[in-house]
C-alpha cells in the first residue's frame, strides 16, 4: 500500500531540511515505485507511490489544487469509484474515460466536499490537506482503519506519517512509554485502543476520524458511527441472507482490483474460507489464479488443542478443492523462531503486541506471499463481530432459552443484564484473585502502582451481562481499532498491500443491523447461521457446518522447546534491563520451567499469555531504554 507523510510548522519559523529529510528518508521503504514531495516553506506534503491498483501508474500526488487553494496527498484505495465520479459529475477530474488514479478522485471529492469527503469515500485510504491561506492542516482515516497513520503534536511543530518509525526517526520529541498503555497490554485489557501509542509523544489518528491542525488548535471529529446503525427488519430470514451476499460480494470485488497477482490467508474457518471461495469465483471470471495460504503445524498440536483444531490444514485443503483456479499453499513457519519472530515484529511496528506468540506464523505467511509474488492479501480478521457473529441465546424464543442454558442458567443470564454496573463493580471486587496478576506477565508492583484491577473494574466495557450489540462493538471497536494499522505496517514490510473484506464498512453496517436472533436457527441450534447459509454452495459442507474452533499457535511450546537457548537469552536479556519494572521475570522463568515439561491446554495458555507477551512487552521496553 501507498503511504503518505507531512510536517508543518506551527510559527513564523522555516522549516529545517534535515527534518524533512529525514521524514522521507524513512518513508522510502512504503514506496515501490517512488516517494515524492511537495512543499512552500511552511507544510511539506509527501506520497510514498506503490503499484499495486492499476491506476497506481496514474499517480501525480503530492500537489497544489489550484481551484481548491490547497495542497493535497493521500494514500490507499478508493472502492465504488463510478459511483464517485457521478456524483462529482463535472467536478470529476479530467480523463475520468481512462485510467484514474485513486488519489486524484480523492482529491477531487475534497475539493467538492472538503471535511464532508471523507464520510463518501469507502476503501483502505488516508490523506492530508493543506490549506496555506488559513494554516490549516486536515488528515483522516478511512472508515475501518484499514491504513496506518500516525501523528506527533508540538508547540512548534506538527508532523505525520504511515509509518510510526518515520516519526520516531525525525527525533521529534523524547520518547517514552505509556505505562498504561503497556500494562493494559499485558493483562489482555483492550481498552488502549483510540489515539493512544505506547509511546507518548505518538499518536494514532483512529479510524472514522478527521484531524484539523492549525497554529493554536488540533481538533479531532468522528465521522461515521457503526455504533448508530438501525435495525434492519425483512420479511424472512431468507431475505437477510440473499441482502448479505449481494453485500459481502461487492466488498470482495472491490479488494481484488490489482495490477499484480493476489494472495489470501485461509484458515479452516468460516471467514477466511467465505473470502477465498468468493475472491477465487471473481478471479474466475478474468481466468485469474488465487494463492491460498495456510499456515501448518511442525509439531504435533494434539496435546494443546482440547477441542480446538491445531491443525487446519485438512478443512484449509477441502475449501482450496472447491474451486479450480484456488492454489494452496502450506506454510510450515520454520524459518523464524518465536523470539526472532517477536524481535522482528518489534522492528516492523516498534510496539508490543497482544497476538506475541502468532507472530511466528503471521510473518510466515506474509514471506510466503512475498515470496509467491503476490502484491495484494486479503484476509477475514473482523469476521467474528461481523459476517459470522455467533448469536446470543437471549435472543432467542424462551424455548430455546430454556433447551440450551436450563433454568439456572437463563436466571444468571438475565440477571446479568439488568444489574447496575456499580453492583456488578461492587461484586467483582469481592470476587477478584489476590492472585489475578499470575494470568499475565505483569510486574505485580506495576500493577499496583497504577491501582490497575481497580481501573479496568471501572471500565463499562468490561462489565458482564451486555447486550449483543455492545459485545459485537467490543470485538469490533469502530472508531478506534488499532488492528488495520498493525497490518498496513506489516504488508509494507513485504512489499504487500493487506486488504480485509470482512472490515468493509458497508458490509459491517449491513452485519450489525440484521437482528440478533438471525445469527441462530432456534430449531437445530446451529449457531453462526447466516454465514453458513449464505456459503451454501461456496464452502464444502464439512467446512462450512464446522463447529469447532481454530487454534492458533497450537504447537508454540514445541517451537519454543526446540529454540530453549534464544528464550533463555531473552529472559536474561529482560533480568538484566529496565523490563524489570513491568514484567515479572522470575515469575516468567518459572512459567518457561513449567511448559517445558508440561504437555497440557493450561501450558499452552500460558506461553501465550505469560511468556511470550511478557517477553515482547519486555524486550520493548530495553529497546526503547538503550
Amino acid at each position: 500500500m501507498s503511504a503518505i507523510f507531512g510536517i508543518v510548522t506551527r510559527t513564523d519559523s522555516p522549516l529545517a531540511p534535515s527534518l524533512v529529510n529525514a521524514l522521507r528518508d524513512a518513508m522510502t521503504t512504503w514506496g515501490a515505485a517512488g516517494c515524492e514531495v511537495w512543499s512552500d516553506g511552511r507544510a511539506v506534503l509527501g506520497q510514498a507511490r506503490s503499484t499495486s491498483p492499476p491506476e497506481a501508474q496514474m499517480q501525480s500526488l503530492p500537489a497544489f489544487d489550484d481551484a481548491g487553494r490547497f495542497a493535497f496527498t493521500m494514500a490507499g484505495r478508493l472502492d465504488e469509484r463510478d459511483e464517485l465520479l457521478a456524483s462529482l459529475g463535472a467536478d470529476a477530474p479530467p480523463g475520468t474515460r481512462g485510467p484514474v488514479a485513486d488519489d486524484i478522485v480523492g482529491q477531487a471529492c475534497y475539493r467538492r466536499w472538503g471535511d464532508g469527503a471523507p464520510a463518501r469515500l469507502y476503501g483502505d485510504w488516508a490523506f492530508a490537506a493543506w490549506h496555506p491561506a488559513d494554516r490549516k492542516l486536515v488528515l483522516a482515516r478511512d472508515h475501518s482503519g484499514n491504513t496506518a497513520l500516525y501523528y506527533h503534536s508540538g508547540p512548534r511543530l506538527f508532523a505525520f506519517a504511515s509509518s510510526r518509525q518515520a516519526l520516531l526517526a525525525a527525533g521529534l520529541a523524547e520518547v517514552t512509554i505509556d505505562e498504561l498503555y503497556l500494562a493494559q497490554l499485558l493483562i489482555a485489557w483492550p481498552a488502549y485502543h483510540g489515539d493512544r501509542t505506547v509511546h507518548v509523544p505518538i499518536r494514532r489518528l483512529p479510524p472514522a476520524h478527521l484531524l484539523s491542525v492549525t497554529p493554536d488548535r488540533v481538533q479531532s471529529r468522528r465521522y461515521w458511527s457503526l455504533e448508530d446503525v438501525p435495525e434492519l427488519r425483512l420479511a424472512d430470514r431468507n431475505e437477510y441472507v440473499e441482502a448479505f451476499l449481494s453485500v459481502f460480494d461487492r466488498a470482495v470485488e472491490a479488494r481484488v482490483r490489482s495490477s499484480g497477482s493476489i494472495g489470501v490467508t485461509l484458515s479452516g474457518g468460516l471467514d477466511s474460507g467465505a473470502v477465498t471461495t468468493t475472491a477465487a469465483a471473481l478471479l474466475a471470471r478474468g481466468d485469474g489464479r488465487l494463492r491460498a495460504f495456510t499456515s501448518v503445524p511442525v509439531f504435533d498440536p494434539g496435546p494443546y488443542q482440547g477441542r480446538t483444531l491445531g491443525d487446519e490444514l485438512p478443512l484449509a485443503g477441502a475449501t482450496a478443492r472447491s474451486a479450480a483456479n484456488i492454489d494452496l499453499v502450506a506454510v510450515p513457519g520454520d524459518r523464524l523462531t518465536p523470539v526472532q519472530a517477536i524481535r522482528r515484529s518489534l522492528a516492523i511496528t516498534e510496539e508490543p503486541a497482544h497476538s506475541a506468540a502468532s507472530l511466528y506464523w503471521i510473518l510466515a505467511v506474509l514471506e510466503a506471499a512475498r515470496e509467491q509474488c503476490c502484491e495484494v492479501l486479503l484476509t477475514g480478521q473482523m469476521g467474528n463481530g461481523g459476517i459470522s457473529w455467533s448469536g446470543d441465546p437471549l435472543s432467542q424464543p424462551l424455548a430455546y432459552q430454556l433447551r440450551t442454558l436450563h433454568l439456572l442458567g437463563l436466571v444468571r443470564a438475565r440477571a446479568g443484564r439488568v444489574v447496575p454496573p456499580a453492583l456488578h463493580a461492587v461484586r467483582a471486587r469481592r470476587a477478584l484473585d489476590p492472585q489475578w496478576c499470575r494470568a499475565s506477565a505483569i510486574n505485580p508492583a506495576f500493577a499496583r502502582r497504577l491501582d490497575l484491577a481497580n481501573r479496568r473494574l471501572d471500565d463499562p466495557g468490561e462489565l458482564p451481562g451486555r447486550t449483543p450489540r455492545e459485545q459485537r462493538l467490543g470485538i469490533l471497536k469502530p472508531g478506534r481499532s488499532s488492528s488495520g494499522a498493525t497490518w498496513a505496517e506489516f504488508g509494507s514490510a513485504f512489499g504487500l498491500e493487506v486488504r480485509d473484506p470482512t472490515a468493509d464498512a458497508r458490509l459491517l453496517t449491513f452485519c450489525l443491523s440484521v437482528p440478533d436472533r438471525v445469527f441462530i436457527d432456534p430449531v437445530t441450534g446451529v449457531d453462526r447461521w447466516l454465514i453458513r447459509e449464505a456459503m451454501k454452495g461456496r464452502l464444502p459442507d464439512e467446512v462450512r457446518l464446522n463447529r469447532r474452533r481454530g487454534l492458533q499457535a497450537a504447537d508454540l511450546i514445541p517451537r519454543l522447546r526446540a529454540s530453549g537457548g534464544e528464550v533463555d537469552r531473552a529472559l536474561e536479556e529482560l533480568a538484566a534491563g529496565a523490563a524489570t519494572d513491568y514484567v515479572d521475570v522470575a515469575y516468567m522463568a518459572d512459567v518457561w520451567r513449567m511448559i517445558q515439561v508440561e504437555d497440557t491446554p493450561e501450558a499452552l495458555r500460558k506461553a501465550v499469555s505469560v511468556l511470550t507477551r511478557g517477553m515482547m512487552a519486555g524486550l520493548f521496553v530495553n529497546g526503547l531504554a538503550a
